[in-house]
């Protein structure tokens, strides 16, 4: 993602990340142990995605796309912390929210966020091969 499309996506990250927080800080309902553990959970969620996506810096894209292979930071130990600090938020605002049929949802997106991962590791094969392959035993 480049130029001024990529300040628009970034932009709508933050709004989308403050409206989130927002709504967590102003929530109504009782609050239990589920509530507070899952708060927890989305703002680290939210910290760490903003994090890796300042990481990945111009090799983020919304489609596969092999720019650079960024293998420091998050992406050290975690091959695609988007996807799973992403995954961690939602975990979270479900036990916030309580609401067992919002569990379908995770489950639909963790099955994109894989068919994603494999599409994107397939473009960084093929650009990177052998670099990619040794950080993939290392990830």
């Amino acid at each position: 993602m480049e130029g001024r499309s990529a300040y628009v996506f970034t932009a709508l990250q933050v709004v989308a990340a403050a409206t989130l927080l927002w709504f967590l800080i102003s929530w109504a309902a009782p609050w239990n142990m589920q509530s507070w553990v899952g708060s927890v959970l989305v703002v680290v969620g939210v910290v760490f995605v903003g994090v890796a996506r300042c990481q990945l810096g111009k090799s983020f894209s919304i489609r596969p796309k092999a720019r650079e292979l960024v293998a420091h930071g998050l992406c050290l130990k975690i091959r695609n912390p988007i996807y799973a600090f992403g995954s961690m938020t939602i975990f979270g605002l479900i036990l916030v929210l309580q609401r067992p049929g919002l569990w379908a949802g995770l489950a639909a997106v963790v099955a994109i966020q894989i068919i994603r991962a494999r599409r994107e590791a397939r473009a960084l094969q093929e650009a990177f091969g052998d670099s990619y392959r040794e950080y993939g035993r290392k990830t």
